[in-house]
């Protein structure tokens, strides 16, 4: 029995089953109020709970949206630390790494060639020497600058660390080749003004051809940075193939 209603009938001298005389007219409405207000509060309590669980779902969904995107950014992030170079923002080794094993798997599908370029920057040393290395710093980074907007946009540069680079040309032939290095080493032959310094830094270049002179990621590198060593003695500032001076398949 609902309690507002137990004290009422108390009132009215209700006790062991029985009204006082007259009290029942009086009784009846107690009765019917009392239940009528029981239904408003109870209407009401169902009321602020369907509200109150309707706020915690939409609280939930805005939790759960803003979780998401915080993730969606932390996972954003950690991909760019884990592939991209932290000085210039071009790929880092490890990004490149993956995509040379892409590039490999798609030419051997496709029957395309590609070129792989290894670039190390002639005197970097002295640089560092002379002015710090801060202003070498800026270097590498005005190198990324200089060279990503001059590529195509399926081609891949990347920075291995240090001052060697490095850069692929897909789907090419001989004569398209020629051209596209041609214009790189080209970049490379400008002066870089730093800090209101003139430097003029080229670079020497090793050329692998795929599948030429390779057909896999180790061989790749390591022909190509043999090539890269012969254009640093022989002068620097030029392009060394690695067929033409050591022959297919030679390992000298």
């Amino acid at each position: 029995m609902h309690k507002v209603l137990q004290k009422q009938l108390k009132k009215l001298g209700y006790k062991d089953g029985k009204f006082p005389e007259g009290k029942m007219e009086r009784f009846i409405e107690i009765v019917d109020t009392t239940y009528k207000e029981a239904d408003e509060e109870r209407e009401f309590l169902e009321h602020t709970l369907e509200t109150s669980s309707q706020e915690m779902a939409e609280l939930y969904d805005e939790l759960k949206r803003k979780s998401q995107t915080e993730l969606a950014k932390s996972e954003a992030r950690y991909r760019e630390l884990a592939t991209k170079d932290m000085l210039t923002g071009i790929l880092n080794r490890f990004a490149f790494q993956e995509e040379l094993k892409r590039i490999i798997s798609n030419s051997k599908r496709t029957g395309t060639k590609f070129a792989l370029l290894f670039l190390d920057l002639d005197h970097f040393k002295e640089v560092n020497d002379t002015y710090g290395h801060d202003t070498g710093d800026k270097l590498l980074k005005e190198v990324a600058k200089r060279v990503l907007p001059n590529i195509r946009t399926e081609d891949v540069f990347a920075r291995l660390g240090g001052d060697e680079f490095v850069l692929i040309f897909t789907n090419i032939h001989k004569e398209k080749l020629y051209q596209l290095i041609a214009k790189a080493i080209g970049l490379f032959q400008k002066p870089w003004i730093i800090d209101h310094i003139n430097l003029q830094v080229t670079t020497s270049i090793g050329v692998v051809v795929f599948p030429d002179d390779a057909d896999n990621e180790t061989d790749l590198m390591k022909k190509a940075d043999m090539a890269m060593y012969k254009s640093k003695e022989l002068g620097r500032n030029q392009v060394v193939y690695y067929n033409a001076v050591y022959g297919r398949g030679s390992e000298k």
